[in-house]
């Protein structure tokens, strides 16, 4: 297994940041509809469904963690089987910035890559959760 923190490169901000944002409003979704439906007063937004939420990222991770090392479990779908193919490109280019950098989307990604992007962002949102969760 290689180092995790060798693994990061600076093009893969954009993705994890993406995927960070799109799973923290649908965790605050799931937050808000659990306290409206399944709440009985005695648990916080941030105890009960936080904490849940939390812990349900933080298996994901390491889901994805076993990934990375090799593990293929029979219930997730094998990433790594069209490595070999061609990646699909878009009609149209995608947006460059002003220092003519290439915008990686998270499609564009290595299947590794997009695991170890995958895993971070279900770090960054569950060990807040799962902290909050304890300590409130």
């Amino acid at each position: 297994m290689k180092k995790l923190f060798s693994m990061y490169k600076s093009y893969m901000f954009r993705p994890i940041l993406y995927k960070t944002i799109t799973r923290a409003s649908v965790i605050a979704v799931l937050c808000l509809l659990w306290e409206q439906f399944l709440s009985d007063g005695h648990f916080s937004l941030w105890q009960a469904p936080g904490f849940f939420c939390g812990a349900l990222m933080l298996g994901w991770a390491w889901m994805d963690y076993l990934q990375l090392d090799g593990i293929r479990l029979p219930f997730f779908p094998d990433r790594f089987k069209a490595e070999g193919e061609k990646k699909k490109r878009h009609a149209t280019r995608s947006i460059v910035d002003y220092a003519d950098e290439k915008i990686v989307s998270f499609e564009e990604l290595e299947p590794l890559e997009r695991v170890f992007c995958s895993m971070i962002s279900c770090l960054i949102l569950g060990l807040p959760l799962v902290a909050a969760g304890l300590l409130l």
